[in-house]
C-alpha cells in the first residue's frame, strides 16, 4: 500500500479564525489550572517572540496588538472530518490522524490504488494541494508506504517527498534527527542520555532490550513507521450531512459583515458534497443571536449543485434579504438533501465547443435577485396546436408529437404573410383538432423559405389554397 499524508499544521489558527479576514498577528490559548497558556502562534508573532507554552499576558506584554482567542477543539474536529470527506474524493480509504503533542492534525490517503486514475503521483499531489490551497488550509504533504512513516515525513518538514518502497522509507527515516521523530519527552530524554541523536541509530538497538528500557510502546511505534505494523486509526466513512458553524468574536450588525464567513461554510460545502459526486439542493442558514432564539434562512436550489460560487451567490442573495432582528453572534450551514448530480446530457460525437456561461448558476442568482416566482421556464406540453403547446412551470411535461419542427419563435396571434414564398420545404402537416373546448383549429403547416431567406412557419384553412397567414419563424 502506498500512503500520502496532508499534514496540517495551522488547522487549530485556521478554525479560530476562520470568521474573520487574514490580518495577523494571531494566537491560540487554553486555560491550564489558573493560568492561560499560548497553545500556537502564527507567523508574526513567533516573529515577536511568542511561542506555544508562554503564559498569554507574556504574550500579550511582547506583541500588544495580538488577536487572541481560546482554542477550539470541537470546531477543529468538525473541520478536520470535513476535510476527511473532501479527501474522499480522491480515495476510498481516508483516515482522520488526531493532533498529538508531537505532530499536528494530519489526513492519510491511501494512494496506490488512484495513481492510474489521476495519471500518476505528480498529477494527484498537485491536485491535492490545489485543493487544500482552495479550501484555505495550510498543510505539507508526503507519500510513503506506512501511514506512521508518511505523517512523520510530512510532519518532519519534507514537504514533498515522495518514497515508494521500504528500503527507501527506512533510508529516509533513518536520517531524521531524534527530536522530529515524534517521541514524547520521556522518550526523547532516555534515547539522548544513551548518546543516540538519530532515529537510524535507534533502529540498530536490540529490541529485547529496548523494551525493557523504554517500554513496548516505543517498539510499537518503531514498526508502525517502518510499515510492520497497522496503525490503530478507524477509516473515515463519509457523514449523510453537512453541518459546520462559525462563532464571531464580536456581534456583527450587517449582512455584508457575514459574508467573510459565509463564502468559508460555502467553499466547505461545495468541497463535501463533491467528494460525494453529489450536489446540494437546499440547505438552511441558521443566525444566532444573543438573547434571541436563532433566525434561520433557507436557500433552495432548482438542481442540485456543487460549484462554490453558485452556492455562495445564492445564499449571499437571500442574506441579503433577510432582516436581522438582531446582531448576529455566529452563523452555521445545514445540510441535509444531498442528491447525486446527474451529468450533462450531450451526445458522444458532438464537435461543438461547449460555452462558458453557467446556465444553473445565473438562474440561481436571477431568483435570488428578483424573486422565485421571477424566474419561469418555457416547457412542452401535450397539445397539438401551437397556441397551448407549451407552459410556463417548473415540471417535466411531455412534448407533442412533430414539436421539433416547431419554431422556438411564436408569434402573439398569427399575420397574413406579405412576402413571397420560394419554396416548401416541410409539410404540410395538418393540425385538427380543439373540438371540445371549443378552440376548434382545421389548418396545414407547412415550413417555408421566403424570399427574404428567412424559414417561416406558415399555415392556411384546411384543403384550402387562401392566403398563407404567418405563424412563426425558425432561427
Amino acid at each position: 500500500m502506498l500512503w500520502a499524508c496532508l499534514a496540517l499544521p495551522q488547522l487549530p489558527l485556521e478554525v479560530a479564525f476562520r470568521g474573520c479576514p487574514d490580518h495577523g498577528p494571531h494566537l491560540l490559548y487554553n486555560e491550564t489550572g489558573q493560568r492561560l497558556l499560548v497553545v500556537q502562534a502564527d507567523a508574526t508573532a513567533q516573529a515577536a517572540g511568542i511561542h506555544a507554552g508562554q503564559s498569554l499576558s507574556a504574550a500579550r506584554a511582547l506583541l500588544p496588538a495580538v488577536l487572541a482567542k481560546p482554542q477550539q477543539r470541537h470546531a477543529e474536529q468538525s473541520v478536520h472530518e470535513t476535510l476527511a470527506a473532501w479527501a474522499y474524493g480522491f480515495s476510498s480509504q481516508v483516515l482522520c490522524l488526531p493532533a498529538s503533542a508531537q505532530m499536528p492534525a494530519a489526513l492519510a490517503l491511501e494512494v496506490g490504488g488512484s495513481l492510474k486514475l489521476f495519471d500518476g503521483w505528480p498529477n494527484l499531489s498537485s491536485q491535492l494541494r490545489h485543493g487544500l490551497q482552495q479550501l484555505g488550509h495550510a498543510h505539507s504533504l508526503a507519500c510513503a508506504p506506512s501511514v506512521a512513516g508518511a505523517r512523520l515525513l510530512a510532519s518532519a518538514g519534507h514537504d514533498g517527498m515522495a518514497l515508494n518502497d521500504q528500503p527507501q522509507l527506512r533510508r529516509a527515516l533513518a536520517q531524521l534527527a531524534l527530536t522530529q521523530a515524534g517521541l514524547d519527552a520521556r522518550q526523547l530524554a532516555a534515547l539522548h542520555a544513551m548518546g543516540l541523536r538519530r532515529l537510524g541509530e535507534v533502529f540498530t538497538l536490540p529490541r529485547p532490550e529496548l523494551a525493557r528500557r523504554l517500554g513496548p510502546e516505543l517498539l510499537n511505534w518503531l514498526d508502525r513507521l517502518r510499515g510492520h505494523s497497522p496503525d490503530p486509526y478507524p477509516p473515515y466513512r463519509p457523514a449523510t450531512h453537512f453541518f459546520q458553524r462559525i462563532e464571531f468574536d464580536y456581534a456583527i450588525q450587517t449582512h455584508m459583515a457575514l459574508q467573510f464567513a459565509l463564502h468559508r461554510l460555502c467553499r466547505e460545502l461545495a468541497a463535501f458534497v463533491f467528494a460525494r459526486a453529489g450536489g446540494v439542493l437546499h440547505f438552511t442558514l441558521e443566525l444566532e443571536h444573543e438573547d434571541l432564539p436563532a433566525s434561520t434562512i433557507t436557500v433552495g436550489l432548482r438542481q442540485a449543485m456543487n460549484a462554490p460560487d453558485a452556492l455562495f451567490d445564492a445564499a449571499r442573495g437571500r442574506l441579503e434579504h433577510a432582516a436581522l432582528p438582531a446582531a448576529v453572534v455566529a452563523l452555521a450551514l445545514r445540510a441535509r438533501d444531498l442528491p447525486p448530480m446527474a451529468p450533462e446530457r450531450r451526445d458522444l460525437f458532438d464537435p461543438g465547443p461547449r460555452g462558458d456561461l453557467d446556465l444553473p448558476g445565473l438562474i440561481e442568482r436571477l431568483r435570488t435577485r428578483l424573486g422565485d416566482d421571477a424566474v419561469c421556464q418555457l416547457q412542452h406540453y401535450p397539445d397539438h396546436r401551437p397556441e397551448y403547446a407549451w407552459r410556463i412551470g417548473e415540471g417535466k411535461a411531455a412534448a407533442a408529437d412533430g414539436a421539433k419542427h416547431r419554431p422556438h419563435w411564436l408569434l402573439l396571434r398569427p399575420i397574413p404573410l406579405r412576402n413571397r414564398v420560394l419554396r416548401i420545404l416541410r409539410g404540410p402537416e395538418r393540425i385538427e383538432t380543439g373540438w371540445w373546448d371549443d378552440h376548434d383549429v382545421r389548418r396545414d403547416y407547412v415550413i417555408a423559405e421566403l424570399d427574404t431567406g428567412q424559414h417561416a412557419w406558415l399555415f392556411r384553412d384546411a384543403g384550402s389554397e387562401g392566403a398563407w397567414m404567418l405563424h412563426g419563424w425558425f432561427a
